[in-house]
């Protein structure tokens, strides 16, 4: 009996440290890596090819404060039936940025008018953006992939449905166009 209760409690002790080294670290707040879409299961699907922001930076975007000397503009990528295509935001026809499904861009323009622009398949579509320093506004294009084709557009919501889509979404790009 003393023997094969040994035996379980060095089965219950082995098993305990075999689940310790299973559980995957706990990203570092402060990194900026490459941000991975990843499927329902964990698989990853892309990646984008320069570091997003850190996790803490993400965090701060997320509360949405404006910038009393710009006008910060998020442009959000988040619908069910987006896929892994990479689709360029560019800002004022300035230099792109790739966006991945459940992502986001912050811009912070000088006051005024604005154009801002996603590219996907050689098409081009853009809108257009106002607003004073010390504004937030969020704009939100949609995508839907399917087997023989994909498809992006702007989308026209609430400024509450986007914030709360802004919330569930990654903070990919932090950029400046002053």
């Amino acid at each position: 009996m003393d023997m094969q209760r040994t035996i379980i409690v060095a089965t219950l002790g082995a098993a305990v440290l075999l689940a310790g080294c299973a559980t995957p670290r706990v990203p570092d707040p402060t990194a900026e890596v490459p941000h991975c879409y990843k499927s329902n299961k964990g698989r990853v699907i892309a990646c984008t090819p320069t570091a997003a922001p850190s996790l803490n930076a993400d965090a701060e975007a997320k509360r949405f404060v404006p910038d009393r000397d710009a006008l910060t503009v998020y442009v959000v990528r988040r619908n069910w039936g987006d896929g892994r295509n990479f689709v360029k935001v560019y800002p004022d026809g300035g230099a792109g940025v790739d966006t991945l499904p459940d992502t986001m861009v912050r811009f912070k323009f000088k006051p005024g008018s604005h154009s801002v622009a996603f590219e996907f398949d050689g098409k081009r579509q853009s809108t257009t953006v106002e607003g004073r320093a010390g504004e937030t506004r969020f704009l939100r294009f949609d995508g839907m992939v399917w087997a023989w084709k994909s498809t992006y557009e702007w989308v026209v919501e609430s400024e509450t449905a986007t914030r709360e889509r802004a919330l569930k979404a990654r903070l990919v790009a932090d950029v400046a166009v002053l």
